[in-house]
């Protein structure tokens, strides 16, 4: 490049940089060769440079340094080269544009460990206090909250604001209570709870879950370092301490990411955290009269059930299929599609967003249906992104290592190690299969003694996570383990499946719920192996977990009917539909209404 041509380009950078002074620092010293003289006596700054530096935001700072006349900055005298940036510099640059906190300075490093994780999420406390009965010595590195998004901005927040709108809910619910209390007093009891205190609330829950947290760690002898940890080789990582622009290195022998996940971007709908929120956000800010939630999946179900529940907030959700929770039975969608219909959500269907815009006091909001292409426009005061969740794989460090990022996930071995290594793991969220808390931890656990067992092999079995109970907290919960019928058709596997509903049930009947079911999925042959189970209504989560150790043995259905539940209880749903497969028990299908049993095979089998 010659001369001119290099003074030209440069230029242009100072006129794009121009609006912020603090940038033309960082190319002042970055085609003064300032860094790059740093970076020949230190690696570590050779590894910002190409981390930071080599961005669309800065195209021409990977070259060769300008000529010192150049007139970048309209600093024509390069010859003395000014002082280095102060923190509040980097840091006003490394939140502006989302590039990693630059490296001035090491302060040391931490003793060597056995183990190293990397977030401190449910997953990798998990991890850590397994490590912890091998006795080996273990750190987690946490950028910000002891927790994760469980704790701060997932489960415990969700879960308690689900258990305020039930309390609000069963003041106008069960037949018992509208004989109890009147209409006026049940509304000013709902209309008397202020949303500040319940904001509060949710906190302090929070805070109470992450201090239990603390305290086990900290008698566990687990070290505990606040910092954003990158790796620097395959065997050490690098802690950056926010806002300082220190580091301390660290040495492990083995190592886990537990990173977690953030709510997935969606291309109109730019969240400000204030009009436009994700998933995070949504129980930190007062309750809304309105909002509209894009994506009709178990996030965006949940979160206009507990709003609606609550009386306050008119609910839009926005669904770009033909029904709500695609990926479950029809019978379950419908459930709680009637159910949010009831509390006068407004679903549209077959719909998706064409505009998003966040004004001084709403949004505005357009969806486009996908079989007329019309197009239509609401106002909301708040509106919440649920279109799922990515793997926090950002700022890693990755590209120091030989680890493989493919479809926004780490390449890793059925052991969960990132290859091609084998001391490094991936476990929860981040690698992005393994989306719930209970399947995070197992996995944390199995990580660990594939890690430290007596051989080393998968300590549980990919069957094992894909079997476990999981739940929905809805109108009411929906609980669900193993295969549902429609993933049965998709595998081509014949199957029976028994359905009972709640209203037959003594336990329901003394709660006032008598609204929901129990259905059990076994193979159409004469072993009945069970390949599912489904509960909806009240306490189905501990409905389903009756048949875990069944469903992950591979187990028959007979097994079940050795389960003698205690009377009057909701589990007795589950050995009645076990007893309905096999022809014993007093329920008998498709003679009284709410009690069922079909069949499905593939085309050409009988």
């Amino acid at each position: 490049m010659s001369k001119k041509n290099a003074d030209c380009g440069l230029k242009s950078v100072a006129d794009v940089l121009a609006r912020d002074s603090h940038l033309h620092l960082l190319s002042y010293l970055a085609h003064t060769g300032y860094l790059r003289s740093c970076s020949s006596s230190s690696p570590r700054y050779s590894r910002f440079e190409s981390r930071a530096f080599q961005s669309p935001l800065f195209p021409l700072l990977s070259t060769s340094p300008p000529p010192r006349s150049s007139s970048l900055c309209n600093l024509r005298d390069f010859s003395v080269v000014p002082s280095l940036p102060t923190t509040e510099m980097w840091h006003r640059s490394s939140v502006t544009f989302n590039v990693p906190f630059p490296v001035l300075r090491s302060t040391g490093a931490f003793p060597r460990v056995d183990l190293c994780i990397i977030g401190g999420g449910p997953g990798g406390i998990a991890a850590a206090m397994r490590a912890i009965d091998y006795g080996k010595s273990v750190c987690i590195v946490e950028a910000s909250r002891i927790g994760g998004t469980d704790v701060w901005g997932g489960t415990v927040p969700s879960k308690m604001m689900w258990e305020i709108a039930n309390f609000a809910a069963s003041l106008a619910g069960p037949k018992f209570v509208q004989d109890l209390l009147n209409a006026d007093q049940m509304r000013s009891i709902v209309e008397g709870i202020p949303s500040e205190r319940v904001t509060q609330l949710l906190q302090k829950t929070c805070a109470e879950k992450e201090r239990e947290y603390r305290e086990f760690l900290a008698a566990s002898e687990v070290q505990l370092i606040k910092g954003k940890a990158a790796f620097s080789s395959p065997n050490e990582i690098d802690i950056h301490m926010e806002g300082t622009g220190e580091y301390r290195s660290l040495n492990a022998d083995k190592i886990v990411i537990a990173t977690g996940a953030t709510p997935r971007r969606h291309a109109f709908a730019k969240c400000d955290h204030i009009r436009i929120l994700d998933s995070t956000d949504v129980f930190q800010l007062p309750i809304p009269a309105s909002m509209v939630v894009i994506g009709a999946g178990a996030t965006g179900c949940e979160v206009a059930s507990m709003f609606s529940k609550l009386g306050r907030t008119k609910i839009y959700l926005v669904d770009k299929t033909a029904r709500i929770l695609p990926q479950e039975d029809e019978d379950v969608a419908l459930y709680v599609q009637r159910h949010l219909m009831r509390r006068g959500v407004v679903i549209h269907h077959d719909c998706r967003l064409f505009d998003l815009e966040a004004g001084e006091t709403d949004c505005r909001y357009a969806v486009r249906n996908i079989c007329s292409g019309e197009i239509e426009t609401y106002h909301a005061e708040r509106a919440m992104v649920a279109v799922g969740r990515r793997p926090n794989l950002e700022a890693l460090g990755l590209e120091n290592t030989k680890m493989r990022v493919e479809n926004g996930q780490l390449d890793c071995d059925e052991y969960s190690r990132c290859k091609p290594y084998k001391h490094i793991y991936c476990i929860g969220d981040a690698t992005g299969t393994q989306k719930t808390v209970n399947v995070a931890q197992a996995a944390g656990q199995a990580a660990v003694d594939t890690m430290y067992g007596c051989t080393p092999k998968l300590a549980v079995s990919a069957n094992v996570f894909t079997n476990m109970a999981t739940s929905m907290f809805l109108e009411n919960e929906v609980a669900s383990i193993g295969l549902n019928e429609q993933q049965c058709r998709a595998k081509g596997i014949s199957y029976i499946v028994a359905k009972l509903e709640y209203k037959h049930l003594t336990r329901a009947i003394i709660m006032g719920e008598k609204d929901g079911f129990v259905k059990v999925i076994v193979t159409n042959n004469r072993e009945k192996r069970v390949l599912g189970v489904r509960a909806v209504g009240p306490h189905a989560g501990s409905v389903v977990e009756v048949a875990s150790l069944p469903i992950r043995d591979g187990a028959s259905v007979y097994t079940m009917l050795k389960h003698n539940p205690a009377y009057p209880s909701l589990v007795s749903g589950l050995t009645d539909c076990a007893a309905m497969l096999v022809g014993r028990g007093p329920r008998r299908s498709n003679v009284v209404d709410g009690i069922s049993i079909k069949t499905w095979a593939p085309a050409g089998k009988t």
